[in-house]
């Protein structure tokens, strides 16, 4: 049997402690699977405004307060790391939270001021400070993981830091940088690369159209990278333009990444034991997907109609998500026989639209601006349809989780959405799942709509696209042995 390894999962989120993307589920599902495989995996994110300590019960750790962290050239900030657990059934795994009041408790958003849903301006001290507090953690209290697993740009500085600020503190952990969202890179003037901490030496790895780039660096230092689909990746390898020409350094050394899809946690999305929802999914279909879709019409203000479909979104408002083309939809959308339900945060200009059409659309569309976690699960279990228009699509957790609840997708296909959906193609068959947008335009998500609405209607048909999505194994637990197998690989080269 292969020796268990020790894993410190870095991420700025984690689910149910703070959650704004699909990292904040990969987190939590992924750590769980990897315990599932005996590894010592640890998490650590920062601790923002959102989280209560008391509700997920974090506590002090004596050796493990006011430690300094450097930033630039200015005064120290002093990070605590405190402790909680993540939890389920089976399984537990420890999660240190970096606290400091500056740059984290004084806020109640993640990424963005919650309010305005403006970016905080100080984004780059806030993940610089967490990335230098991981590895300050670390060395505090003397645990030097086999493994630190980075996510994103907000963690990204991470092999950096262990090169040129703790060469020998860290002689055998090695890296992986998984890239959820390319697009987002931490981008910000090359002045600011002193706040860094780095030497010279660091700085054209760095450097990026002129600009400090932080993924980037953090592609260039990690041993090892991943993303979040197959198809992601051959995208970000051929795409220059959705990568901001980062492309360019996949191709210069391919066989350092690899595209691994995400899963679900199992034990939270089931709807055969989800809490959270109304009715399980026990002997019936019929009457899970009817309790479930009364309950979220009443709780949208919308009439229950068994025989008019209810699609379903959850999602960032953005144009990333597609909203802009939804909105530009809206009018013929509303002319068919459906109900909307958009439950989502993001662009204050798109959901003033979108509240507009709310108002005129009242009987038969609902938008909620919130990230709340139970409507969520209901809007999956009540939905009949799912829409995700997304002009960029990692994984596409979303798809994954209306599969598990028969809520069919109608999606476009990019990014790991092309590695899931099966769409209809003239006749259902044993594999159909989805639905396929054909052109991402008001046009292209009208004619998808009415392709599924044909078929809804042929019961037979539309119950076998809901059992062949819902019968599909969406765990983790494939995945996880892949990423087991990277980890050991990395930490057999020299």
């Amino acid at each position: 049997m292969a020796k268990s390894l020790n894993i410190l999962f870095a991420a700025s989120e984690a689910f149910p402690f703070a959650k704004e993307t699909g990292v904040g589920d990969v987190t939590s599902a992924f750590a769980l699977a990897m315990r599932e495989l005996k590894h010592d995996i640890r998490i650590m994110i920062p601790k923002y405004g959102c989280i209560s300590g008391r509700k997920n019960k974090i506590h002090d750790i004596n050796r493990l307060k006011d430690i300094p962290i450097q930033i630039g050239a200015g005064q120290p900030e002093l990070l605590t790391t405190k402790s909680a657990s993540l939890a389920n059934s089976r399984l537990k795994v420890q999660i240190y939270v970096a606290t400091n009041e500056k740059y984290f408790e004084s806020r109640k958003g993640i990424y963005h001021d919650p309010v305005k849903w403006t970016e905080y301006p100080d984004n780059l001290e806030r993940f610089i400070f967490f990335s230098r507090s991981v590895l300050e953690t670390c060395v505090m209290l003397g645990w030097y993981p086999d493994i630190i697993h980075c996510n994103d740009w907000h963690s990204a500085l991470i092999p950096a830091y262990i090169k040129y600020l703790y060469p020998n503190k860290f002689k055998k952990t090695r890296t992986v940088l998984t890239i959820h969202n390319v697009t987002s890179q931490g981008e910000f003037p090359i002045s600011n690369f002193k706040l860094l901490g780095l030497p010279d030496a660091a700085k054209d790895s760095f450097t990026h159209k002129r600009s400090l780039n932080i993924l980037k660096g953090g592609m260039i230092y990690a041993n090892h990278l991943t993303t979040v689909s197959e198809s992601y990746l051959q995208q970000l390898i051929k795409d220059k333009e959705l990568t901001n020409g980062l492309n360019t350094l996949i191709k210069q050394d391919i066989d350092k990444i690899k595209g691994i899809r995400n899963g679900i946690d199992t034990t939270i999305w089931n709807p055969k034991t989800d809490d959270s929802i109304p009715q399980k999914h026990e002997n019936s279909f019929s009457t899970y997907k009817t309790r479930n879709k009364i309950a979220l019409c009443g709780s949208c203000g919308l009439q229950y109609k068994k025989d008019v479909p209810t699609i379903g979104m959850i999602t960032r408002i953005s144009e990333q998500k597609g909203i802009d083309v939804v909105i530009d939809a809206i009018e013929d959308l509303m002319k068919l026989d459906i109900q909307l339900v958009i439950l989502g945060q993001g662009d204050a200009e798109m959901k003033e639209q979108l509240l507009k059409y709310q108002q005129q659309y009242s009987n038969k569309m609902s938008v909620v601006f919130a990230f709340a976690e139970s409507l969520a699960h209901l809007v999956e279990a009540g939905s009949d349809m799912f829409l995700m228009p997304s002009r960029q699509e990692g994984c596409g957790l979303n798809m994954l989780y209306s599969l598990a609840y028969g809520a069919v997708p109608i999606v476009n296909l990019t990014g790991g959405l092309k590695d899931i959906a099966i769409p209809f193609n003239k006749k259902v068959d044993n594999k159909t799942n989805s639905f396929a947008i054909k052109e991402l335009s008001p046009s292209g998500i009208i004619e998808a709509v009415e392709q599924a609405l044909v078929v809804f209607r042929d019961a037979k048909s539309w119950r076998r696209i809901v059992e062949n999505g819902m019968s599909e194994d969406y765990s983790w637990r494939e995945s996880a042995v892949k990423y087991s197998e990277i980890y050991r690989k990395i930490l057999r080269e020299e």
